[in-house]
């Protein structure tokens, strides 16, 4: 999901001419503005930052702004700024971002980079920064639903819903049954009745993170070999697969952080294939999950990572078909473990990277 980003004013900048501003190191030290961010969404957000630091353009990061909050950054007044922002993993559903189109570097962890060199080189990845106008000294992310000032009551509401709580609707209004529930959650963690904002999101922010182990789709990978995983939900009456995800030997993953009831949730995977002959080791084509239905539930996917909308046409639309296991979901969530017999002889493609 990509929430919008409102700026007074965002600049349109050639591609090659962002390049050129990004690589080049700035020498001469220059008066310094206050650059205020603020999350005006319903999500826990990270954000990611980049202007001349140290004399060079510098991708940074993470900041933690919670729904509601403004954090303010010093930055020279002519340097370049540029922008990336996620959503926090507490939140299920997987990870929001709010991107643009420069190409600058981020890590897991927190983070600090050189835009001259490759993220690859820095042992990072690439993300899509926003390009933002130095002149203007606010930027605020906000989501279709603008909640403004009432961003806050929205991350609360949001956060209860992450923690298995019946709130049925994010708006940022504090009704009754939002007050209602933010009373129970306060006597259930011994929290002041006028505790403030900061202090209850995050106390929400833990709730939610501790609700994650419980629900959504946990894959084991108990197989001999590393292996590869892909998805598929129904979301809003829309089919939609997504892949892959890397599970080494004898590690699980979580790849569905969200309940799985009213998902048809179905998983597909893909293990490495490592063949030995007088010449040594040598990886051959992958090996293929096995179907377990009699006529098994057929989803795109592709060679690379990919996001596929729809379960029709896949060839036409430049994907691959792959025959996807059901994942029971009267429950919450549940753990899928793969061993060696799920996966069948190799297919003529890898279709994993």
């Amino acid at each position: 999901m990509k929430a919008a980003l409102l700026t007074t004013a965002i600049i349109a900048l050639p591609i090659n001419a962002l390049a050129q501003e990004v690589i080049q190191p700035q020498t001469t030290p220059a008066p310094n503005a206050s650059w205020e961010i603020c999350n005006e969404t319903s999500f826990i957000m990270r954000v990611a930052t980049a202007y001349i630091r140290g004399g060079i353009i510098s991708p940074k990061g993470w900041d933690k702004t919670r729904p509601g909050e403004c954090i303010t950054q010093s930055v020279p007044i002519s340097s370049p700024r540029y922008v990336y922002a996620e959503s926090d993993p507490v939140h299920q559903g997987g990870i929001r971002e709010w991107a643009g189109s420069v190409p600058l570097c981020v890590s897991a962890d927190d983070f600090s980079a050189d835009a001259r060199k490759s993220c690859q080189l820095q042992n990072l990845e690439t993300r899509n920064y926003l390009v933002i106008d130095p002149t203007e000294p606010r930027t605020t992310f906000i989501e279709p639903d603008n909640y403004g000032k009432n961003a806050a009551t929205a991350g609360m509401q949001r956060l209860l819903q992450d923690s298995g709580y019946k709130i049925t609707r994010i708006d940022g209004l504090p009704g009754r049954r939002t007050t209602r529930t933010l009373t129970t959650f306060k006597k259930e963690k011994e929290l002041a009745k006028d505790v403030d904002d900061n202090t209850l999101i995050d106390a929400l922010a833990s709730a939610a993170k501790a609700k994650q182990e419980e629900v959504g789709l946990e894959v084991c990978n108990n197989s001999s070999s590393r292996i590869w995983t892909a998805v598929a939900t129904r979301e809003d009456g829309d089919w939609k697969s997504r892949g892959w995800w890397t599970i080494d030997q004898g590690t699980c993953l979580r790849t569905l952080t969200k309940t799985l009831q009213g998902t048809e949730a179905h998983y597909y995977a893909l293990a490495e294939n490592i063949i030995e002959d007088e010449e040594g080791q040598k990886t051959g084509p992958d090996k293929r999950l096995r179907s377990v239905a009699a006529t098994p539930a057929q989803f795109c996917i592709a060679e690379a990572k990919f996001s596929a909308l729809g379960r029709e046409y896949c060839a036409e639309s430049g994907y691959a078909v792959a025959n996807f296991r059901p994942v029971p979901t009267e429950n919450d969530g549940i753990r899928v473990t793969l061993t060696d017999q799920d996966f069948a002889v190799p297919n003529a493609v890898g279709l994993r990277q």
